[in-house]
């Protein structure tokens, strides 16, 4: 059977070592010592899911800067200021250099997003979009539900979250086609059995996890390692509650 998406990540690579890894970055893609990390043909994905994060506008949290696709879309939307967590000294540079051009306020946030939620105080963000890369094999599929877990604490009641990994979704999405099934059914098994049961042992009410939407279509380009179908999942969070003292 053929492999589907990535599978050039190594095991037990340390996520304290990513900072100084060999960054590869222009205007077509970020590759992180050889591993894809983001490319120019997610633009119109992310473009969307920026809009989730922010249609509370008020301050919104990213995580993970990459070519600043998701962080441009950010910055067209209606919001007050723009907190960016980025682990890599090679991208935060050029997170600095982009945040002094831009109309809303940015706080570009330097580290591993495991250090720098523990400094942000409860019921600050009424958005949060996490798109980072898993720092090693063991995380690919499940780097997002770490943080999840935290993020609960600094959403504001009301606040949004959504999230995006290519790296796991490349892998499992061709594992959910089948013959009968609708592209939107699909998602929504591969949402149910690989997702949710995280997100619910992350500490979220099953009442707060909404509807999924589903992007396309998409035109990923035949040489992209990482992502080969034509649409992207788009969940969304919703905190209805106050956070766990």
């Amino acid at each position: 059977m053929a492999q589907h998406g990535y599978h050039g990540l190594k095991e037990g690579d340390k996520a304290s070592e990513w900072a100084t890894k060999e960054a590869d970055i222009n205007d077509d893609h970020v590759y992180i010592e050889g591993h894809p990390v983001m490319e120019g043909w997610e633009k119109p994905y992310q473009d969307e899911i920026a809009k989730i994060a922010c249609r509370n506008g008020g301050k919104v949290l990213e995580v993970g800067f990459g070519m600043a696709l998701s962080a441009t879309a950010i910055q067209g939307q209606d919001i007050e200021e723009h907190f960016i967590i980025e682990a890599s000294e090679a991208v935060f540079k050029k997170l600095e250099e982009w945040a002094a051009k831009q109309p809303h306020k940015v706080t570009p946030l330097f580290g591993l997003w495991q250090d720098v939620v523990k400094t942000l105080p409860a019921d600050t963000f009424d958005g949060i979009y996490y798109d980072t890369y898993p720092n090693n094999k063991e995380s690919q599929h499940i780097h997002q539900f770490g943080f999840i877990q935290e993020a609960r604490r600094i959403l504001k009641p009301g606040g949004v979250l959504t999230y995006c990994n290519l790296t796991s979704l490349g892998v499992l999405r061709p594992q959910y086609t089948a013959e009968g099934k609708s592209d939107t059914e699909s998602w929504e098994l591969l949402f149910e059995e690989t997702q949710k049961p995280h997100i619910i042992k992350a500490g979220w009410e099953v009442s707060e996890i909404k509807e999924n939407q589903i992007f396309g279509p998409l035109y990923p380009p035949k040489e992209c390692e990482y992502y080969q179908h034509n649409t992207l999942l788009m969940p969304c969070l919703v905190k209805t509650a106050t956070s766990a003292p």
